[in-house]
């Protein structure tokens, strides 16, 4: 069960985080939610697909951190090995909440900082602080504020690039087949990717569409990130390599 709280600097003063990214810390996951704005730094270390929101029908870009449930190949002891981690993975424990305020008698949400409280990077006796002595905001909670308002915003334009990449007839499934070097061979379905058929036949308008509001370039991005799903592989083949001694 979650623990959510709005944080604040009194009853949070002594908080700290514990700095890095650790087996145990809830980073087991196979997939991150991603937004167009970090596609630059993505697509050169992650494979970029896309996936189907089952909540609200939309399709979402998430990068692969695994090829099976709940595995992480970009997790190592004490660090994330790649130089660039996704916004999602980068907040936690740090999440956005809404807080209902009444401006001028009109009922309003505004987003608000919260915090998982029983995050185990969460701590009050090591790590760094999250807010300064005097109940500033620590350069960490500043960075923490700007990822999060930048996946805020992030969402609405996930949803437009969505509803865009389906008008156009742009979004084809794909199963993802490979071998590993002890012989298995597997079959990663529930993800979708761009049809580059399609792409290629988009008459001026419809690339002036994905043009205008930055999607072509995303496109070709993820497009420019599915080789990494090869390095994955790699990855992977590297750990089964050492448990087989």
């Amino acid at each position: 069960m979650s623990n959510h709280a709005i944080l604040d600097n009194i009853t949070h003063k002594d908080l700290k985080i514990i700095p890095g990214y650790r087996q145990g810390q809830g980073f087991e996951a196979s997939v991150a939610r991603v937004f167009p704005v970090e596609f630059s730094e993505l697509q050169m270390e992650y494979p970029i697909f896309l996936t189907r929101n089952k909540e609200t029908g939309h399709f979402e870009p998430v990068v692969l951190l695994g090829l099976s449930k709940n595995e992480n190949l970009f997790l190592s002891p004490g660090v994330w090995d790649a130089r660039y981690i996704p916004l999602t993975i980068e907040r936690e424990p740090f999440l956005i909440g809404f807080q209902e305020t009444v401006e001028s008698g009109i009922p309003k949400r505004n987003p608000v900082v919260h915090i998982e409280l029983d995050h185990p990077k969460v701590s009050r006796t090591e790590g760094e602080p999250v807010f300064l002595e005097h109940g500033g905001e620590s350069p960490l909670l500043e960075r923490i504020s700007s990822v999060l308002m930048t996946i805020h915003q992030g969402k609405e334009i996930n949803e437009a690039f969505s509803k865009l990449l389906v008008g156009l007839d742009l979004v084809e499934s794909s199963a993802m087949e490979y071998s590993l070097a002890n012989g298995e061979k597997h079959t990663l379905g529930g993800l979708h990717v761009i049809n580059e058929k399609r792409l290629s036949e988009l008459n001026g308008s419809a690339l002036e569409a994905l043009h205008s509001p930055g999607h072509l370039r995303s496109i070709y991005m993820m497009l420019a990130s599915l080789p990494n799903f090869r390095k994955l592989i790699d990855r992977k083949n590297a750990i089964l390599s050492l448990e087989a001694g």
